[in-house]
C-alpha cells in the first residue's frame, strides 16, 4: 500500500490522515501529543509498517487538520477517531498514543471496546489535579502574550532530558517546528480537554490488553502511570531510562522494543 494522505470529515471539521503499510494487515492507529502532529511517529513507521496498516491522524487544530470550536473534550477527540475509522471502513484497530494521544487511546478503549484490539498509552495521565489544571491556564496566558514560540521555549525543557537538549539532535528542532506550527485554537482546545481529564475512576473498566510506557525522567508521570497500571486489569508498564516526555524520540530503540511485540498480537484480543 502506498502512503495515502487525505482529509476526512468528522463532525464540523475536516481532519488530515495518512495511511501506510500493506493492505490486509491489522490496523494500528497512532495518536500524537498536544502541539505535535502525525509526524511525531515518523521514527516508528519503519517498524510499525512491517506488521500493520498504519493510520496516523492529525488531531483537531494540529498539523493539517481544522481546529473548529476551541472547546474540546476528550470524548469529542475520541469520537473524531471513530468517525475516521468509519469513513475508512476500519472495524477494529490497535491504538498507540502518547500524552494526549494516550489519553484518547484509553477513552476509546472505554467507549468503543468492540473497535479496539490493544492499547499502548505512553507518557500520559488519567486525572486533572488542581496543579495540572492551573498549568494549562498559565500556558494559555503565555500563548496570548508570547505566541507559540513562547510555548515551545517553555515546553521543550519538559519534553526532553537536559542531555538531549544539550546535544540538540534533529528531532528537537522538528518538535519545535511542530509546536510553533500548531493552530492557536487547536492548542487552546486541547488544553481545555486536558483540564477536564477524568478517566481515572473508569480505568478498572478497561478490558483490552493495555501497556503503559513512560520515560523514567518524565516528571510526575512515572508515578502516575504506575498507579494507572495497577487500576487496569492485566496491564503492564515499561519505564524507559534516559527519556522524558517524548520517550519515542529520545530512546527510539527502547520505545520500539516496548511496544512492537506487544502490538503484534493486536488481532488476538
Amino acid at each position: 500500500m502506498a502512503k495515502q494522505g487525505r482529509l476526512i470529515a468528522a463532525a464540523e471539521v475536516e481532519l488530515y490522515v495518512d495511511v501506510a503499510g500493506e493492505a490486509g494487515r491489522p490496523w494500528l492507529t497512532c495518536l500524537h501529543s498536544l502541539a505535535t502532529d502525525r509526524r511525531l511517529w515518523d521514527a516508528q513507521m519503519p517498524v510499525l509498517e512491517r506488521d500493520f496498516s498504519v493510520l496516523r491522524i492529525d488531531l483537531r487544530g494540529h498539523g493539517r487538520s481544522e481546529a473548529g470550536d476551541p472547546d474540546y473534550r476528550l470524548d469529542l477527540l475520541a469520537q473524531d477517531v471513530v468517525a475516521i475509522w468509519h469513513a475508512l471502513g476500519i472495524e477494529r484497530s490497535a491504538v498507540l498514543g502518547l500524552s494526549l494521544g494516550g489519553m484518547i487511546a484509553l477513552q476509546l478503549a472505554l467507549d468503543v471496546p468492540d473497535k479496539v484490539t490493544r492499547v499502548v498509552a505512553a507518557d500520559c495521565r488519567s486525572d486533572a489535579p488542581d496543579a495540572f489544571r492551573a498549568m494549562w491556564a498559565q500556558r494559555r496566558a503565555l500563548l496570548r502574550d508570547g505566541g507559540l514560540a513562547a510555548i515551545a521555549e517553555t515546553t521543550l525543557p519538559t519534553w526532553f532530558t537536559p542531555a538531549t537538549l544539550a546535544a540538540a539532535p534533529p528531532f528537537v528542532g522538528a518538535v519545535r517546528a511542530m509546536i510553533e506550527g500548531t493552530s492557536p485554537a487547536g492548542y487552546i482546545g486541547a488544553t481545555r480537554a486536558l483540564e477536564r481529564l477524568a478517566l481515572k475512576p473508569r480505568l478498572p473498566e478497561i478490558r483490552r490488553p493495555t501497556r503503559f510506557v513512560v520515560g523514567a525522567e518524565d516528571g510526575l508521570h512515572p508515578a502516575a502511570m504506575r498507579e494507572m497500571c495497577a487500576l487496569v486489569p492485566g496491564a503492564s508498564l515499561v519505564e524507559i531510562a534516559g527519556a522524558a516526555h517524548l520517550s519515542n524520540l529520545e530512546q527510539e530503540a527502547a520505545f520500539n522494543d516496548a511496544v512492537v511485540g506487544f502490538l503484534a498480537d493486536a488481532d488476538a484480543a
